[in-house]
């Protein structure tokens, strides 16, 4: 069993002791037991040599009987050799069990329990940060809501240093550094910091496929370096890796990766951050030239794509008209369906294809416009224009209206004139009025 292992290593080093003393039966009996207890290739091959030393030296039958039977006592009991082999044996391994026992106390003091030293001030921090929320990021950081971006640095930088494990070993000192870069990581990120802002008690970098779009951001001592994430991310970046990027790989007395000016790109995916060479290292995937002007060629597609209706298209203008006669706009006309008198110059409309586009035989009815879709579309966009008009008529009556009822109300009610009130309320607008009548909102909202 593996508790015995201990055991069984110790039995083999009293084996090999006796051995080293010629005692080659005590020493095939310790290592016997060691193999009894735990079978290890070292075990197992003292046992060999000391069974070959013993046949060699011609004491095979005596001293492997011996070390094959148990200890007896009175007539039967063993020579005093094997007596004080047994003495010295016993005797050794007291010796050793004390001496082992010292070592491991004086090796241990040393090793296992090493002075740990720390200040107050970084305690104290560790206290500030940990008596914190997991999510209350700009506690953490101590920064204020209404914080810039470069804020959120500086706090991280000064966090970032006073608690790096490698810097500060007060308890807790890991737990607060990531909890400052965790902090950092939402608040640096635009997109995931809207998303906390709106809800302070969810992770926003695990939610569930969502995440910003593409986030490119540089730190200082960077020399352009920077980390992305992709609508998949969903991940934590570590904190160590958050820290030496920040940084640029130095930080605290060049302690950290590689010197400062080296730059390093994260890219967040399903498994994680990982880590891809910086330009210049190691080799580069060789690029399309058509790659370079892709981006151009899309924009030209784009823009010939925008303008072919106008190339292939009708370029009359539509003619002008008024709500109003005037010397120039004296023909009448009106709209269907709702019936609104509007004027046109005569030369103009006849000669214009938004008339032209109505069958002869149509001309002289008043519903021509079911017979032309253009027509139809001109007077739809007549409509709208009156129906804007009236409607800023209507807003500015009812502005007017709202500002007397508050004047006549008084204050918390005291002095309202009530009669004032209602007769107020009771007044009416024609805009308004007109508006109603034809299924539309007076206020336009």
């Amino acid at each position: 069993m593996e508790g015995n292992k201990e055991e069984a290593l110790r039995c083999l080093g009293i084996a090999q002791r006796h051995r080293s003393a010629s005692n080659h039966a005590a020493a095939l009996r310790f290592a016997r037991k060691s193999v009894s207890l735990y079978s290890t290739p070292e075990g197992e091959k003292m046992v060999l040599l000391i069974q070959e030393e013993i046949s060699v030296s011609g004491t095979a039958s005596g001293t492997d009987s011996e070390a094959r039977s148990p200890p007896t006592s009175g007539a039967n009991s063993p020579a005093p050799q094997a007596k004080a082999s047994g003495v010295e044996e016993h005797v050794t391994t007291a010796r050793q069990r004390t001496a082992t026992s010292a070592a491991k106390t004086g090796a241990g003091g040393a090793e296992e329990k090493p002075e740990i030293k720390y200040t107050v001030k970084q305690t104290e921090v560790v206290a500030r940060v940990k008596r914190c929320r997991h999510q209350a990021y700009y506690d953490i950081l101590a920064v204020e809501k209404t914080c810039t971006e470069n804020d959120v640095k500086r706090a991280y930088k000064k966090l970032a240093l006073a608690l790096h494990p490698d810097k500060n070993r007060a308890p807790g000192a890991d737990e607060a550094f990531k909890m400052v870069s965790k902090a950092f990581q939402v608040l640096s990120d635009k997109g995931l910091r809207e998303v906390y802002d709106m809800n302070p008690t969810i992770d926003p970098t695990q939610r569930g496929g969502g995440g910003g779009g593409g986030m490119a951001r540089g730190f200082p001592g960077g020399g352009g370096m920077r980390f992305q994430t992709n609508p998949g991310f969903q991940q934590e970046m570590n904190a160590e890796d958050l820290f030496n990027m920040f940084f640029g790989g130095g930080g605290m007395d060049g302690g950290f990766g590689q010197p400062f000016g080296g730059a390093r790109v994260y890219t967040f995916g399903g498994g994680g951050p990982r880590r891809r060479p910086a330009h210049g290292r190691g080799e580069e995937t060789p690029s399309s030239p058509l790659t370079a002007f892709l981006p151009v060629l899309l924009l030209v597609a784009f823009v010939l794509f925008s303008l072919l209706p106008s190339l292939f298209g009708d370029h009359t203008p539509d003619p002008g008209y008024t709500f109003r006669p005037t010397n120039r706009y004296s023909q009448a006309r009106s709209t269907l369906p709702r019936n609104i008198n509007y004027y046109v110059d005569p030369t103009e409309w006849e000669g214009s294809n938004v008339w032209q586009s109505v069958p002869e035989q149509y001309r002289q009815r008043k519903d021509a416009a079911q017979f032309s879709s253009k027509l139809k579309h001109f007077e739809f966009g007549v409509e709208q224009t009156q129906i804007q008009h009236l409607q800023t008529e209507c807003r500015a009556f009812d502005n007017a209206r709202q500002r007397k009822i508050a004047e006549e109300a008084g204050v918390f009610g005291w002095g309202a004139d009530y009669a004032k009130i209602r007769e107020l309320r009771s007044q009416t607008n024609p805009a308004c009025e007109q508006l109603r009548k034809w299924g539309v909102s007076a206020l336009g909202y």
